[in-house]
């Protein structure tokens, strides 16, 4: 890995733990005005004084919020690199149904991103599913010439796979291993249900990984043993949106998340610590 390269790894990971805690506020961009995250620029704000490890952002919004982002206090960012069609109606999802590349590498470069997210989703039509390939694989060769780290986002979103495949670990475990072998640096990953699965993404991989949130959870609880089981299997952190600004007690849900991912805190710990419950 390339000096450049690795330094803006390094600037998404915890220097001490070498986990990182992220927090993306890229929902906006294919949902619209998500509940929790109506205000964007100000959960940027948030992000920054909370002091979490990084945040995943569209390119508009980091136009829009640039001046917060020359201050001492450095958010590292990711920048989501594709559009996502959810629906034929906005803020109205039924699942993926088609994605396309939609911004570049040099825009990433000149706006101090630190690394660039892809979403690799599986279900959709062939037709689809090829050309997303094809897209990933001319953005690794970018990422490679910019010297830009590449997380890519292996899910079971498409319309087209069967509901019971959607959360199968042996699929999850596949779909990691192609995302890996297409070039991800990072891999942004749904969590498998268990250790023993997971484990077998996070021991093979040789690339941090990282879990995705998914959907507002019912119970805040089980969001935090998801957490704390994927870093006892070898994760590397956690990518929580819904399940973190989804909740009006934000500040100490990521305070509750940092003790787990930097400290090993246990849940029980702080979950009554910072009166969760």
């Amino acid at each position: 890995m390339s000096n450049l390269k690795e330094k803006r790894m390094q600037n998404l990971f915890n220097a001490e733990s070498g986990r990182a805690l992220i927090t993306p506020i890229d929902h906006g961009f294919y949902m619209g005005a998500v509940k929790g995250l109506e205000d964007p620029v100000g959960m940027i704000e948030k992000l920054i004084e909370y002091k979490v490890d990084g945040t995943l952002m569209s390119f508009g919004l980091n136009k829009i919020a640039s001046k917060y982002f020359g201050t001492q206090d450095y958010l590292p960012k990711i920048m989501t690199a594709d559009y996502i069609i959810f629906g034929e109606v906005p803020g109205e999802p039924k699942g993926v149904l088609a994605n396309s590349y939609y911004s570049s590498v040099e825009l990433a470069v000149k706006y101090n991103f630190d690394a660039i997210k892809v979403l690799f989703s599986w279900g959709t039509d062939i037709e689809q599913q090829m050309d997303v390939i094809k897209y990933i694989g001319a953005l690794v060769e970018e990422c490679e010439n910019y010297e830009m780290p590449l997380m890519i986002e292996p899910v079971q979103m498409g319309l087209n796979l069967p509901k019971e495949k959607g959360k199968d670990p042996k699929v999850i475990v596949d779909a990691c291993r192609i995302a890996l072998e297409l070039g991800a640096d990072i891999l942004k990953a749904p969590y498998t249900g268990d250790k023993e699965s997971f484990s077998q993404i996070t021991k093979y991989s040789h690339v941090p990984v990282i879990i995705l949130g998914g959907p507002k959870a019912k119970n805040l609880k089980d969001v935090l043993i998801t957490a704390k089981d994927s870093l006892d299997a070898g994760g590397k952190g956690t990518c929580f949106g819904r399940n973190v600004w989804g909740d009006p007690n934000v500040k100490n849900i990521i305070a509750a998340l940092k003790e787990i991912t930097h400290q090993n805190a246990e849940v029980d710990e702080v979950w009554e610590k910072y009166n969760l419950g």
